[in-house]
């Protein structure tokens, strides 16, 4: 059951004190955008701010242990706007913003602070806004034809340096731009696991005798029932049905929820916020419960990316691929929800995988914003050093997913204060090493073998070919703004760390590469997974070199069974080394043992050696392990997406893209990339492919090169 749109516009009219017909001109802007049609502003970087700091909130009033070890943007109770320009008549002007003191200057002419209209005298003229003690992100809304809070618009922090401000796809005046957008769907239960039945209208809990029930998805939200009886009622939330059965208050993941005193005057109850799919209630006396239900909240958005082949396991890796996603879409793209549900450098990671599937320009910029970490960053304010490098990939991805260089040109001075941030860290050969990074230093993931290497406060080779791969973005970037001395730079910077890479760590008579440097500088000639499946995803290695560097992966005997967040890059490579059929091996032996377990969501930690119930603990704490955690979800989506269906954009926005689909065995399949120019389809049967291509979309397949809009035949091998 979704939330009525029309009633959150009228409740937040309400609040805002806007009358009806504000209201309804909020609804007309969103069916008809248009260049003046007016939209939220506010401060670069403000939304992510407040964004997560609902987030930190939440985290600490629902989990047991929360850590974070970066600091990021502070969000701001004050901000300025500004707007010159010349009208060309007389303009009647509409305004609103926050629970605020809003000063609102037209034309050298200061309102009083309630107001919310003036006139604009046609000529030279000018709107200056000053917001301070604002409850919530300080930010503007102004409806005035030319003069309306759109593009040139102009925002700062202390009224004296200036900033384009930024500008959201909001249009309603009624709701605020930091306003939480999850949707509440009502999930039943799906079936009774103690006593094990079908689920009931009714249910009667007795001493000794609990109730398990099972939703079949995990999400955020509030459960919800209505009870009677005498005693109390427990109730207890959990991923797993091991850890809802479990009373001891050590291994608690999340706060306990409150005990319930029974009566026979029915209560309806509504309890905070919790991450679940089970449910066990238990009484001292007896109850009766009712109605009930799991409010879960999510994110209003599509799936627009689509896979579906003859093999119902990969359909299947895809489907629980895709619900892991999306059950971590909430504010950002968090990295799982039950633990903390907060932001950490998978968000970055992960984000081309959510474009692949979702598209969603909001999520995927306020998650890079949110990693960008303070101004002029140092040593203290990153607890992991792959971090910022990811959220440097993270900008150059989003351009060239969605075309529009707009988004990173307004947060270039961020962009390059992290890049500046690690070029000081770089030492005469161009190595960054973890020394004075704490806690983690480097972190390749929780795979890395303890007596393994690579040194986490060393310079692992992995590490330098993330940050060959963060120059190399900001290149690029520094090139769509056409500032060619900063693309030389940048370019420079990496190819010259490239060299010293691979003259460093390659070993020829392996063909691999060895895990670099320990913390006291020593050379550790040992061989782990990161390296070489980082070598392939940023251009370390060459394309004859892939095969040995795939087989290494490869052996079980040589590497972990056991798959962390790398796995997005490893899979990744498998796709770009047109090896799409390994890492197809690797779902099938690794993921899908968890759906047929009957999990829905992919775990944190995914070992192949291991039932899924022994794979519950982390941190050594027994049910800490994350069961639906963002990266899980990623990796499968990049080799069925990537590497099946064989689709990579070559220029920004996909305007020009290679296709080239492996074909892995599979008799059937049908697919989909969404990009701004529409979705690019593609299906064969056999080894008979056809693409569809929408307009203005160039795509290189095999020898052949393909215009938009079209229906083409393609060879798939």
């Amino acid at each position: 059951m979704k939330l009525d749109r029309r009633q959150a516009i009228k409740s937040g009219a309400a609040i805002l004190g806007l009358s009806s017909s504000a209201s309804a001109m909020a609804t007309s802007n969103a069916m008809h955008p248009d260049e003046q049609a007016p939209r939220w502003i506010a401060y670069p970087g403000q939304l992510a701010a407040w964004r997560h700091l609902r987030r930190m909130k939440l985290a600490m009033e629902r989990c047991t242990n929360v850590g974070y070890p970066a600091n990021f943007r502070q969000p701001q109770t004050e901000a300025y706007f500004r707007k010159i320009g010349t009208a060309n008549r007389d303009l009647q002007l509409r305004w609103t913003g926050p629970v605020a003191r809003i000063r609102v200057n037209v034309g050298g002419q200061t309102g009083d602070v309630t107001g919310r209209r003036g006139t604009l005298a046609s000529g030279k003229a000018d709107i200056i806004v000053h917001i301070d003690f604002s409850q919530t992100m300080p930010c503007f809304f102004l409806a005035g034809e030319q003069f309306s809070t759109n593009m040139g618009w102009e925002a700062s922090l202390d009224g004296e340096n200036w900033v384009p401000a930024e500008t959201f796809d909001y249009s309603d005046p009624a709701v605020l731009p930091d306003t939480d957008r999850d949707e509440t769907i009502t999930l039943p239960v799906v079936r009774v696991i103690k006593p094990e039945g079908p689920a009931q209208s009714a249910y009667a809990v007795e001493t000794s005798n609990d109730l398990i029930v099972d939703f079949q998805e995990t999400e955020l939200g509030s459960l919800r029932f209505d009870v009677t009886g005498e005693g109390s009622l427990c109730v207890q939330v959990g991923e797993s049905v091991d850890e809802v059965s479990d009373p001891d208050l050590r291994w608690f993941e999340q706060y306990a929820l409150e005990a319930i005193s029974l009566g026979q005057t029915r209560q309806a109850i509504a309890f905070p916020e919790r991450a679940l799919r089970y449910v066990r209630f238990s009484t001292t006396g007896k109850a009766s419960i009712s109605r009930l239900r799991f409010d879960a909240r999510r994110a209003p958005v599509e799936e627009k990316g689509r896979f579906q082949s003859n093999d119902t396991d990969l359909n299947a890796i895809w489907s629980v691929a895709v619900a892991t996603l999306r059950s971590n879409m909430h504010d950002f793209y968090l990295d799982g929800i039950r633990r903390d549900g907060l932001i950490w450098h998978d968000g970055p990671l992960t984000l081309e995988a959510f474009e692949r599937v979702f598209f969603d320009k909001d999520l995927s910029r306020q998650t890079l914003v949110a990693e960008t970490l303070p101004e002029h960053p140092d040593a203290g304010d990153v607890g992991i050093l792959d971090s910022p490098m990811y959220s440097l990939v993270g900008f150059e991805r989003e351009w060239m997913v969605r075309g529009d260089n707009s988004f990173a040109r307004l947060f270039r001075p961020r962009i390059e204060d992290m890049l500046a941030f690690l070029i000081s860290l770089q030492d005469e050969h161009g190595i960054v090493n973890a020394r004075r990074v704490e806690p983690y230093g480097f972190f390749p993931d929780w795979s890395a073998p303890k007596d393994g290497g690579p040194d986490a406060h060393g310079a692992p080779a992995y590490a330098q070919m993330l940050l060959v791969g963060a120059f190399a973005a900001g290149a690029r970037l520094a090139e769509a703004w056409g500032d060619q001395a900063a693309h030389q730079r940048y370019d420079t910077i990496a190819k010259k760390l490239k060299i010293t890479i691979r003259r460093e760590f390659y070993r020829p008579v392996e063909g691999l590469f060895c895990n670099g440097y320990d913390r006291d500088g020593k050379l550790d000639t040992g061989f782990t997974s990161f390296a070489q499946c980082f070598a392939i995803a940023f251009d370390i290695a060459e394309p004859d070199e892939y095969d040995r560097l795939i087989d290494f992966l490869n052996d079980g005997s040589k590497r972990p069974t056991r798959y962390s967040l790398s796995q997005v890059v490893e899979l990744s490579a498998y796709a770009k080394a047109g090896r799409a059929a390994d890492a197809v091996g690797r779902l099938k032996a690794a993921w899908l043992p968890l759906i047929k377990a009957g999990y829905r969501r992919f775990f944190e930690d995914i070992d192949a050696k291991k039932s899924a119930d022994q794979q519950l603990g982390m941190y050594d704490r027994k049910y800490a392990a994350s069961l639906c955690h963002a990266w899980a979800g990623a990796a499968p989506v990049m080799a069925l997406s990537q590497g099946i269906l064989g689709v990579e954009p070559l220029s920004p926005g996909y305007a020009r893209c290679r296709v080239a689909p492996q074909r892995c065995g599979l008799q059937n399949v049908e697919g989909c990339i969404p990009t701004p120019a529409g979705p690019i389809e593609i299906s064969w049967k056999g080894s008979q492919g056809t693409l569809i291509l929408p307009k203005g979309i160039v795509a290189e397949s095999g020898k052949k090169v393909l215009h938009g809009p079209g229906r083409f035949k393609i060879n798939v091998t």
